[in-house]
């Protein structure tokens, strides 16, 4: 964990509503791990910002001091706001990695990624990581077409707009139907189930409570689990464990988002009391 004051090389509206910035951060950028996230002080707000690392780029490799790392965010509020309107060049105060990112575990091969509208943010990192040792499904739920991601499945990156993500099968579902199925993420994924090794998500709470009510009937009918890691989002303090601001009830006890998370497995949140 290092803060830092790092220049904004890029930042562009990629998606109606949600801007990619790409900043100049090396020593996150050589070892951010995929669910990690940083916190960004958003001009004269007094706490800090919590976003996911979206993609990162050593740009010689190993050690050398060069790299950059995405975030990927929806302008919400005053300090997104804020986020939203700087500039290459601008300077911003940011402090991470933090937390506990993905896992994948010994002998899995078929990975499953789940995003709900935004919550695509923290898996193209998992996909960039692990699509040259393992097959990939990325099912991506958007109200609409304009609302899914641009990324390249060609393996040529046109930009720094359109990730090249070749080898990944990435299934849309939108909910006006205006590309892929029609409904939202969750209608589909029992038909990937069979497939994955390990099923990892991101998105909102609904989604979520969704996804848990669908383990515990395949646990009722004694149907194959598919284990299944998901990336919390929820309000912070300090984001690194100080303030305990972001606790929930776990079975396995109270845990803090910001660092025994944000990545939990799907079965261990008590859901009916995680607020968000």
């Amino acid at each position: 964990m290092k803060q830092s004051l790092c220049s904004v090389t890029s930042n562009v509206e990629a998606i109606p509503g949600i801007h990619l910035m790409w900043i100049d951060a090396p020593d996150i950028a050589v070892t951010a791990q995929p669910g990690q996230f940083i916190t960004v002080r958003c001009g004269g707000f007094t706490l800090r910002r919590p976003f996911s690392v979206h993609q990162s780029s050593p740009l010689t490799g190993g050690n050398s001091g060069e790299g950059e790392i995405a975030l990927l965010f929806k302008v919400t509020g005053k300090g997104t706001l804020w986020l939203s309107q700087q500039q290459k060049g601008d300077r911003i105060d940011i402090l991470g990695p933090l937390g506990k990112g993905f896992s994948i575990e010994q002998g899995s091969k078929n990975l499953l990624l789940v995003a709900g509208g935004i919550g695509i943010a923290p898996l193209v990192l998992l996909a960039q990581h692990a699509l040259s040792q393992y097959q990939l499904t990325l099912i991506h739920g958007a109200s609409t077409a304009a609302q899914l991601y641009p990324f390249s499945s060609t393996g040529k990156k046109r930009s720094k707009l359109t990730p090249s993500l070749k080898g990944v099968q990435f299934v849309p579902v939108t909910e006006d139907g205006s590309m892929g199925k029609k409904g939202m993420a969750t209608d589909i994924l029992s038909d990937f189930l069979d497939w994955a090794d390990q099923v990892y998500a991101c998105g909102p709470l609904d989604m979520y409570k969704a996804m848990a009510k669908m383990s515990l009937r395949a646990k009722r009918n004694n149907l194959k689990l598919t284990k299944c890691q998901i990336a919390l989002e929820v309000r912070m303090g300090c984001g690194f464990g100080a303030c305990y601001g972001c606790t929930i009830n776990t079975k396995k006890g109270l845990k803090q988002v910001c660092r025994d998370g944000p990545v939990f497995e799907l079965d261990d949140i008590i859901w009916q009391e995680v607020t968000i």
